[in-house]
């Protein structure tokens, strides 16, 4: 006599798409990796644009910003690897993707700051932050991109 097989777990619901924010791709659209490098410059990646599988970030003297809030990625898990070297890296990631940040600082910061406190789905891609900062700054924003902004904020509130 063999025991009852038990049912299936329902499927989880779908990641939510957003009007202003990340978009899911075919894995087969977004590149193994990329990266960006900053030596006594400035270099930034905003809008829509693709996030590979690994995308590192170099900033020597110099400062790289990462703007994840338009940005077009596979499911699943996608890392950014910073090294910074006495200058400044910025990154800004929309509050319904995962995060997870561990880097080392010496002489520096590696942070990472939540300014939204909207939990993101348990499905939703993830974004894994590593590397280390030498004499410089990682800095790691987590942010709702359709938040109202201060101003907006000031003048809802004036009336």
């Amino acid at each position: 006599m063999s025991a009852p097989v038990p049912p299936e777990p329902p499927p989880s619901p779908p990641v939510p798409q957003y009007a202003i924010g990340p978009a899911l791709v075919p894995p087969t659209d977004v590149p193994e990796r990329n990266g960006v490098m900053s030596v006594l410059s400035n270099v930034s990646r905003n809008g829509e644009w693709v996030l590979p599988r690994l995308f590192r970030a170099l900033a020597f003297m110099g400062e790289a910003k990462l703007d994840l809030t338009q940005v077009r990625l596979a499911p699943g898990t996608s890392e950014i690897e910073v090294r910074c070297f006495m200058g400044t890296v910025k990154i800004i990631v929309p509050h319904n993707l995962r995060v997870e940040c561990a880097g080392t600082p010496l002489l520096g910061e590696f942070t990472l700051k939540h300014v939204s406190k909207a939990t993101p789905h348990p499905d939703a891609p993830l974004i894994r932050i590593s590397g280390s900062a030498l004499m410089g700054s990682v800095v790691v924003k987590v942010v709702d991109p359709n938040a109202p902004k201060g101003l907006d904020k000031l003048r809802a509130w004036v009336g």
